[in-house]
C-alpha cells in the first residue's frame, strides 16, 4: 500500500483544487523518506487500545478502534472529565495515525508526550503531514535536551486511511467523467451556470450514503481525538510507569486525566476550537493557524473567509510591478501594479462572457473564467514558491496560451490524466485515496446541515453573489465550496454547533492548562486576521501572534523566526506573546523565486 508516502506537493495540488477543500494548507515538504519501504495498512487490525507497528522507517503507524456513533456512548460530550470507553462491540471508525517517535526514550525526563497535528481541509490527511513534516515540526517544538515531544498525525472520520471512508463513488472513471462534466459547465456567474452547478451537485450529494456521512462530523473528530490523547496516555504509563503521567499531559492534568497537546492549521483551528468547547479542561497545550471562523463554518454561511482576498491579489500584483522586468506580466508602459491587475481583469471578464476552447495534451479543454479564478485562488496560499510560476501563467494565458493553467488542472482531487482507468484491488483502507471531494462535503455540508436552512437554487445564487462580491479575482471558484452542499440532507449522529469558547486557566479541572496561541498572516486570502482575533475573544487569556506577511498560515507561507520562537517557548511553557504582537518574516516572495531556507517543506 503506497499512497500514504506520496508527495505532499500532490496531496496540496488535488485538494486545493477541489472546490470544497476550502481551507487547507498546501504545504510544500518533501516524502519523509523516498527510500522507505511501503507500509501494508491491511496488516493492522484496528483495536481500543494504541498498538503500534513500526512503519515508513522511523514511524510507528497504528489504527485506533473507536464507537462509531459517539452519542450512542453512555456519556455526552457535556461531560468533558468523564471516563470513556472504546471497547463497546457496536460499529466503529478505525482512526489511522501514524507516529514520529520523540528523539528520546517515553522513560527519558525530556519526553513531553504527543502533540497532534491537523493539516486542515476538511480532506487534509494527518497520517501524510506527520510522514512528510514529522521532523520539521519536531524541530519547531522540541527543545534539545528539556523537551522531546512525539508528532502524531491522524486521518480524520471519513479521510485517506480512516475507515469507513468519506467515498461516494465505486470505481475511479464514474468519479473523473462527473469531475470532467463539472469543469466544463458555464461560468457560475450566469444563471444558466448557478443552475446547473446546483443541479450537479444536489445530484451527486445523493451518491453518499447516510450511513458512513452522518458520522463524519466535527465533533466526532473532536470526541476521537480525546480518546487518542487517553489511549496514548494508557500507552505511556503502561510503558515508562507513573513517573510519566505529568510531563506526558500537555502541561498538567485534569485530575488524574491527560490533556491535548495540539497544533492546527486552517479547518484544523475548527477542530481544535470545537475541542477546547467541548473538552476544556482536557486543553494542555493548542496553537491554532491560520483561523477559519467555526460559528460562520457552522451556520454555512461562508461569509468570514475571502475579506482579504483582494489584498491578498494586490500583493502579488504589487510583486509583479516592483520586480521590473524579471515578471513576464509587466509592461514597459505599466505605471503602477493596477495596470497589470486591469489586464487580467479584462482577460477573466471575457472568459465569464464567453469560454474559450483549446487544444492542450492531445485532448480538448475548455477554458473558463472557474479555471482562471482557481488559479489564481491556489497560488495564493503559497506566496513564495508560487508568485512567480502565476506570473508566467497570466502572462500567458494574456497571450492565448492557456496550457500552463491546464497543465496542474485538478478536480475533485483527481488528476485527470493519470490513474483514471486503473482501479487498485479493493482493500480496508483503501489503498488510493482518491475521495478527498467527498470526504470534504460530507464533513462541510453535514456539519452546518442543522442550521444552514434550505439550499435551495435562491441560496445558490446568493451565495455566488455574496462571494464574488467579496473578491472579483477568486470568489466565482470560492462560491464552489458553498455550492457544494446543495440541497445535503444528510445530519451527523453527534454534532457540535457551540457556544464557542473557553475560560482562561483558572487552576480549576475545567479550563485548559495554558491559554490558546493564535497565530496569523497579516494577509491572508483563506482566513482573514479578523478570525484570529474573534477566535482569541472566545478563549480567555489566548493571544494572537501575527507574521507581517502575506499567505495562509503564520507557520508556513514564509519563515518567520520570531513566530518559530514564540511557538516553541508556548509547548516548553505555556507562555504567550503580548496579545497583537507582530512578527516580521524572514523571507518575502520574490519575482524571479528566490528560495527561503528553513521554510517549511522548502
Amino acid at each position: 500500500m503506497h499512497f500514504p508516502t506520496q508527495s505532499w506537493t500532490f496531496w496540496s495540488a488535488a485538494l486545493l483544487a477541489t472546490p470544497t477543500t476550502a481551507f487547507i494548507s498546501p504545504l510544500r515538504a518533501r516524502q519523509a523518506d523516498d527510500t522507505a519501504a511501503a507500509f501494508d495498512w491491511t496488516s493492522i487490525t484496528p483495536t481500543p487500545d494504541l498498538q503500534y507497528h513500526s512503519c515508513y522507517g522511523t514511524f510507528q503507524c497504528a489504527r485506533l478502534r473507536v464507537p462509531l456513533d459517539w452519542s450512542k456512548e453512555p456519556t455526552s460530550h457535556s461531560n468533558a472529565n468523564s471516563s470513556f470507553s472504546s471497547s463497546s462491540p457496536g460499529p466503529y471508525a478505525a482512526v489511522a495515525i501514524v507516529t514520529l517517535p520523540a528523539t528520546v526514550p517515553v522513560s527519558d525526563p525530556s519526553y513531553a508526550g504527543p502533540i497532534l497535528i491537523n493539516p486542515g481541509g476538511p480532506g487534509g490527511s494527518g497520517t501524510q503531514m506527520a510522514l512528510s513534516l514529522g521532523a520539521v515540526m519536531q524541530g519547531l517544538v522540541d527543545v534539545p535536551g528539556v523537551r522531546h515531544y512525539d508528532v502524531l498525525g491522524f486521518d480524520p472520520r471519513g479521510v485517506a486511511l480512516t475507515t469507513p471512508s468519506g467515498s461516494c463513488y465505486e470505481n475511479q472513471f464514474d468519479r473523473a467523467v462527473d469531475a470532467m462534466a463539472l469543469r466544463g459547465m458555464p461560468t457560475a456567474l450566469s444563471e444558466q451556470g448557478v443552475n446547473m452547478r446546483f443541479g450537479a451537485n444536489h445530484a451527486a450529494g445523493k451518491l453518499c450514503d447516510e450511513n458512513v456521512f452522518k458520522y463524519l462530523s466535527t465533533a466526532s473528530v473532536a470526541r476521537d481525538m480525546l480518546e487518542i490523547v487517553d489511549r496514548s496516555h494508557e500507552l505511556i504509563m503502561k510503558t515508562a510507569g507513573s513517573n510519566s503521567t505529568r510531563k506526558a499531559c500537555g502541561g498538567g492534568a485534569s485530575g488524574d486525566k491527560p490533556r491535548l497537546q495540539y497544533i492546527g492549521f486552517s479547518y484544523g483551528t475548527i477542530v481544535g476550537n470545537t475541542f477546547a468547547s467541548m473538552f476544556p479542561g482536557r486543553v494542555g497545550r493548542m496553537l491554532l493557524d491560520g483561523v477559519a471562523d467555526a460559528e460562520d463554518f457552522m451556520s454555512g454561511s461562508k461569509k468570514n473567509n475571502i475579506e482579504d482576498a483582494e489584498p491578498s491579489v494586490d500583493a502579488f500584483y504589487r510583486t509583479c510591478f516592483d520586480a521590473g522586468a524579471s515578471c513576464p506580466l509587466r509592461q514597459s508602459s505599466d505605471t503602477s501594479f493596477a495596470d497589470i491587475r486591469a489586464r487580467v481583469s479584462a482577460l477573466q471578464t471575457s472568459l465569464q462572457e464567453a469560454s474559450v476552447a483549446t487544444v492542450y495534451n492531445n485532448r480538448v479543454y475548455t477554458m473558463t473564467s472557474y479555471l482562471l479564478s482557481e488559479k489564481i485562488r491556489t497560488s495564493l496560499y503559497e506566496p513564495i514558491p508560487k508568485y512567480e510560476p502565476l506570473a508566467i501563467a497570466l502572462a500567458e494565458a494574456l497571450a492565448g496560451n492557456f496550457s500552463s493553467i491546464l497543465a496542474d488542472e485538478t478536480v475533485m482531487g483527481i488528476d485527470l490524466r493519470s490513474n483514471v482507468c486503473t482501479e487498485p484491488p479493493a482493500s480496508d483502507p483503501p489503498q488510493e485515496y482518491n475521495f478527498p471531494y467527498e470526504a470534504a462535503r460530507g464533513i462541510i455540508c453535514g456539519d452546518s446541515q442543522a442550521s444552514a436552512g434550505k439550499r435551495d437554487l435562491a441560496w445558490a445564487a446568493d451565495i455566488v453573489a455574496r462571494t464574488v462580491n467579496q473578491s472579483s479575482s477568486i470568489g466565482e471558484a470560492w462560491s464552489n465550496i458553498g455550492l457544494a452542499c446543495a440541497d445535503w440532507s444528510i445530519a451527523p449522529a453527534y454534532a457540535f454547533a457551540g457556544p464557542f469558547g473557553s475560560r482562561a486557566p483558572d487552576n480549576s479541572s475545567n479550563t485548559p492548562a495554558a491559554p490558546l496561541l493564535i497565530m496569523s498572516t497579516k494577509t491572508d486570502h483563506a482566513t482573514p486576521l479578523a478570525n484570529a482575533y474573534a477566535l482569541s475573544r472566545m478563549h480567555g487569556g489566548s493571544a494572537v501572534a501575527v507574521v507581517d506577511a502575506v499567505g495562509h498560515c503564520g507557520l508556513l507561507a514564509t519563515k518567520s523566526t520570531c513566530m518559530y520562537g514564540i511557538a516553541q517557548e508556548y509547548f516548553h511553557t505555556g507562555k504567550l506573546p503580548v496579545n497583537g504582537t507582530v512578527c516580521e518574516p524572514d523571507c518575502v516572495p520574490q519575482i524571479p523565486f528566490k528560495a527561503c531556507p528553513g521554510l517549511p517543506g522548502a
